[in-house]
């Protein structure tokens, strides 16, 4: 136990002796993936509409009610707006332009006087442009309704983002699309971490020959493996917590709530399923870091340990696309390794966690994890 708690500590140091390879390890990648999540929306706004920018939102036949509306809350949107009266709109619905704008991801806000009634018309082809019209409903249509109902009433001037009051209107809808996304960028930045850290501690130095002059210290084999393998859990759990930290900061810094991006306004958890989080995140950094030393001391060329160690990268990417996409995990999905560590945490940003989920997690994460270290230990002769 003596051998085990030098390796640990001395491992630890090392890696915060030296800052910029701390940056390298732990910064950038976590910098690089919230530079990737806010790129990503407008590329596929790209694809699905040709423009990267947002469409200016065009209304119709605007009573003067809501031009004001729009003109005093300027700023705390990201809305820009054309107006047209009905006659040039029936004139461009005639030529099929109308439509032609559509596709190209505009937004159409007809107001009827009439029936005082509102249409909001978007290419319901394209999850982008219905996001918006939904996120145009929500934060421009549904306030601009409460002003009216509150006309002639004494009403109380405040901020106009306050946290208290949004943070109940938000919560629902911002955790249902961070689930779709934060729990596979989690665990992506883990394996990522732990992918680096293992093949500098184990292989780069098996490769140096410096491992096996650890190999002669009193220190045991089994606990010059497992020091390390700990180490880096702890120095990539502590690097997680931070990263999920800085995931709930950018939420609450869109406070415009965009429609283009992945993770919305009013991200908010109780306790209780941070708690879950906090448990679900050293788990799977054991695991990962258990699969990387297995495959460091199946492979001995260094060329080909960088590649096969790459390669869960691939699948892990695959699994974020598969989580943008998907809505409810599965129950077999929470006993895969890796995997159903990402289910776990989307079942408690969807605030459908049972602890049956974590309990096959730990189950599957924990036995899979000692399996892989047996052989490893088995195949070196780590019999002490």
């Amino acid at each position: 136990m003596r051998g085990l708690l030098i390796i640990i500590r001395w491992e630890i140091s090392r890696i915060y002796s030296n800052w910029r390879r701390a940056v390298a390890t732990f910064v950038i990648p976590a910098a690089v993936m919230m530079v990737a999540l806010c790129i990503f929306p407008y590329l596929i706004n790209y694809m699905l509409t040709g423009s990267v920018s947002e469409k200016p939102v065009t209304i119709v036949n605007a009573p003067d009610t809501f031009i004001e509306y729009i003109e005093q809350t300027k700023g705390t949107t990201v809305y820009t707006y054309n107006s047209m009266p009905e006659e040039e709109f029936t004139e461009l619905w005639e030529s099929g332009e109308v439509v032609k704008q559509l596709k190209s991801g505009t937004l159409f806000v007809i107001f009827n006087s009439n029936t005082h009634s509102v249409y909001v018309g978007c290419n319901g082809n394209s999850s982008i442009a219905v996001s918006k019209a939904e996120s145009f409903m929500e934060v421009v249509m549904d306030p601009f309704n409460d002003s009216l109902a509150a006309q002639g009433q004494i009403v109380y001037s405040m901020d106009g983002f306050n946290p208290v009051t949004k943070l109940l209107d938000y919560r629902s809808g911002a955790n249902f699309g961070a689930a779709r996304v934060i729990p596979p960028v989690i665990v992506l930045l883990i394996y990522y971490c732990i992918y680096s850290l293992t093949s500098d501690m184990f292989a780069s130095e098996r490769d140096r020959g410096f491992y096996d002059k650890l190999l002669m210290t009193p220190v045991s084999p089994k606990s010059i493996m497992l020091g390390k393998i700990i180490a880096s859990t702890i120095l990539v759990t502590g690097a997680s917590y931070i990263t999920f930290i800085f995931l709930f900061i950018s939420s609450w810094l869109n406070r415009s709530n965009s429609s283009t991006s992945l993770i919305p306004f009013g991200l908010f958890l109780l306790p209780d399923q941070l708690a879950v989080i906090a448990v679900v995140i050293p788990v799977t950094a054991f695991l990962c870091a258990a699969i990387c030393v297995n495959i460091i001391f199946s492979i001995r060329r260094m060329q080909d340990v960088i590649l096969n160690l790459q390669m869960p990268l691939i699948y892990l990417m695959a699994d974020l696309f598969y989580q943008i996409f998907s809505v409810n995990p599965g129950w077999l999905e929470f006993t895969i390794p890796v995997h159903g560590s990402i289910a776990v945490i989307k079942a408690v940003f969807l605030s459908e966690y049972k602890a049956w989920q974590l309990i096959c997690l730990l189950v599957s994460s924990i036995g899979f994890t000692i399996l892989l270290l047996n052989k490893t230990f088995k195949k070196e002769g780590y019999n002490r």
